[in-house]
Order: C-alpha cells, then structure tokens, then sequence
C-alpha cells in the first residue's frame, strides 16, 4: 500500500465550454467525474489519496465528502498554478516522509492501471510511459534497459515512442528535487526537470502502460474516452422501465426512472442515466450517452454524442459526435453536422488557435444553459459557449462567445 496522489487543479481550458463551469477532473465520463474514476481506481491499493485542489475547488470537496471512503481522502490547496512540478511539491506535508505515486486526475487510465502502479511503487520509482504512433503532442520517454534515460521536449516531426502519461512514483527525497526547480522557458516549475535529475542520480524504472489512457485534451479526446468507457467499463444495468415496440441491439445501460417509449430504436452500447425520457421513435445509436434528467423525443437521432445533465433534444433533430453540456435545450429541427462537404478532417478553433482533431467525422460542442431556436443548424467543428441565445433559423458557422445572442 502506498499513498496516491491525485492532481485535480488544473482549469482544463482546451475543454472550453464544457470547462467553463467545473474543473477538468469533474467532466463525467458515464455520468461519473474522471476524478472519481482515479479515486475508485486506487482506493484498493492505497494506504491514502491525496488531492491537489485549486483555491476555487470547494465543490470537488463537497462532492466527495458525502462518499463512504471519505475519510481516507486528503484534499490540499494548491494557491496558485506555478506547474506541474509545483502541484506535485504542494503534497509535500500530506505525504509525510512515504513513498507515493502521482496520477494527473484529469487524464484517464483504465481502472486495471491502478494496481499495476501500487505494485509497481513498493518496488521502486517509475515514471509511466504509453507507447503511442505519433509522439509530437506530448514529451518522449527515452529509456535504456528499461530504466529511465531521459524526458525530451515535443519532438518536431510525427515520430512513434513511448510518451510521459503524467504518473510517476517516487520517494520523500524527490521533493528536495521539487524544491529545487526553476522556471522553465514557458515560465513554469516543471515536474519533468526533477524527474530527468532523479533519473541520473538512481534507477527510475519505465513503466509501460498497456491498457488504454488518454489525456482528454481536447472535445475529440473525451468523446473518445467516452466510447471506451462504454464498450469496456459500462454496467449493462436495465433498472428503467420500457414500453412495447422498443428494440434494442447492443449494449445498454438504462438507469433508474428512466423510461423508453414505443418505436424506439437503441444500437449500442448506449448509456441512458437517472430519470430520462427516450421516444416514441427515437434512434440512438453506438457511442450515445445521456447523463441524466435527459429527454430525447420523437424523431431524433443522436450518434456518438453526450448529453449533459438536464439537457433536451425534444423532437425531429439530428446530432452526430457532438456534446451538450448542462441544461442545454434544442428546438425542433435542428441539426448538428459532423462531416464536412470534402470530406476532410475537421478542425476547430481552440484558444485563438485551429487544431486538427484529426477526424472526418466530428460534430460540436454547447455550452451549459444555452437555448437553441428551432430549425437551426450548427457546423462541425463549431463551439458554443454557455448562457447563449440561438434565434430560430440561424446557422453557425464559427464560434459563439459565452452569453451571446446569435440572430
């Protein structure tokens, strides 16, 4: 047994909208925080957890402090945002002289992961590597004999290599390293400066990661996350209630008060939450996730995409690989797109930037409490912020600013 910690302060701002309202670790992935999916997963091999909050995580408190492993939970502030290497050192007192392993919770390993890396941390240190065939997104491990060598910057060019997951563990004489570390070139406390110190002065083991992770940088990246989750982790539970004439191929997660009306087609797997409404004559088809309080009416189609809680496509819509964060209402005919007329990959504007998501099939994202008027249609690759106004009859073709009225 060992202590875990978990880093939960970061804002997720590549995320933005579904951000805007809730830290990146409390995004749900089947209706759960990712979060809560780190905290479950090394619960049975950890003698403690660790959380690092921002100043404005109280919520991420609350909502565990109701849980009935509450109490071996430890939740300490991080102040300010100085880098990884900072929120690391932040856990310094909360430790208490053991060794630990550090998780960024907002990044999601399968639940399996988790026992590998409490083994893996009585024997030694480790730094966490998944071996990927394009590395130019993230930082390579360069390794020898199966020990660390060296952690290096983004390389320039697509290259394949075994990339740095954000799990480490290491001993209490880490944190002198911590304690140590200038600002980098970007102007932040970076983790893996200690790391490639603490490589060279002992062995620090490359643990491969084998099963599935993902960073859940950007919309694509959760929706991804989202479908694995669903064809390996979901419950097929079938606690709801569903009328004649509804046919269901696939796999099914149905929870409690939630209802399927008649000429409902579901082709899984499919996750219907608490407390929805579904039909008459709804399709629903592989990758769809409604998290809760959800009603999805007559006509619709939904493929691949998430609905947050309490939000509604009531009738004759269509959305494909697109989310719909918190309380969200679209009106009747509207139509999200996901493949654009050359039939290239989609991109989206992300933080004043376009980003290739790499994806000919991609839909878009709506912001929590936005209205959308009937018959209005949305471009893939589209955002839209939250608290917005779309009149009937609007197309949107690029983003929309958080609190605006688009006629």
């Amino acid at each position: 047994m060992t202590t875990f910690v978990l880093l939960s302060a970061g804002k997720g701002s590549r995320l933005w909208p579904i951000t805007e309202k809730q830290p990146k670790t409390m995004v749900r992935v089947l209706g759960k925080p990712i979060l809560e999916w780190a905290v479950e997963g090394a619960l049975p091999y950890a003698s403690k957890i660790v959380v690092i909050i921002g100043p404005d995580g109280e919520d991420i408190r609350e909502y565990f402090s109701s849980k009935p492993y509450a109490s071996k939970l430890e939740f300490v502030i991080q102040s300010e945002q100085k880098g990884t290497g900072h929120a690391a050192l932040t856990a310094k007192d909360a430790v208490k002289g053991d060794a630990f392993v550090v998780i960024n919770a907002d990044t999601f390993f399968d639940p399996s992961f988790y026992a590998i890396a409490g083994a893996q941390a009585v024997k030694g240190p480790f730094v966490a590597g998944k071996y990927v065939e394009d590395a130019s997104p993230y930082g390579l491990i360069e390794s020898k004999d199966g020990n660390i060598a060296r952690l290096t910057e983004k390389p320039p060019a697509p290259v394949p290599g075994h990339i740095f997951t954000g799990c480490y563990a290491a001993e209490s004489s880490f944190f002198e390293l911590l304690e140590q570390l200038k600002p980098s070139p970007r102007g932040e406390l970076e983790v893996t400066d200690a790391l490639n110190e603490y490589a060279e002065s002992r062995s620090v083991k490359m643990l491969d990661v084998a099963g599935y992770w993902n960073d859940v940088g950007y919309y694509w990246n959760f929706l991804d996350t989202s479908a694995y989750a669903l064809e390996n982790l979901m419950d097929e539970a079938r606690d709801g209630q569903m009328e004649d004439f509804v046919n269901i191929n696939g796999k099914l997660h149905l929870g409690k008060g939630s209802v399927i009306l008649s000429g409902t087609y579901i082709q899984g797997p499919v996750f219907i939450g608490e407390n929805c409404v579904v039909g008459p004559n709804t399709y629903l088809r592989p990758g769809t996730v409604l998290e809760g309080n959800n009603h999805v009416g007559n006509g619709t189609e939904l493929k691949n995409t998430i609905l947050g809680l309490g939000s509604n496509v009531p009738h004759l819509s269509y959305l494909g690989d697109s989310i719909l964060c918190e309380d969200v209402n679209l009106g009747a005919g509207t139509t999200v797109a996901n493949l654009k007329f050359d039939d290239s990959t989609v991109e989206a504007e992300i933080k004043g930037k376009k980003v290739d998501s790499r994806k000919r099939k991609l839909g878009a994202v709506i912001g929590s409490n936005t209205k959308v008027g009937i018959n209005s249609s949305i471009n893939c690759g589209v955002l839209i912020g939250s608290d917005c106004c779309i009149y009937p009859h609007t197309v949107v073709m690029a983003n929309v600013e958080s609190g605006s009225t688009v006629k």
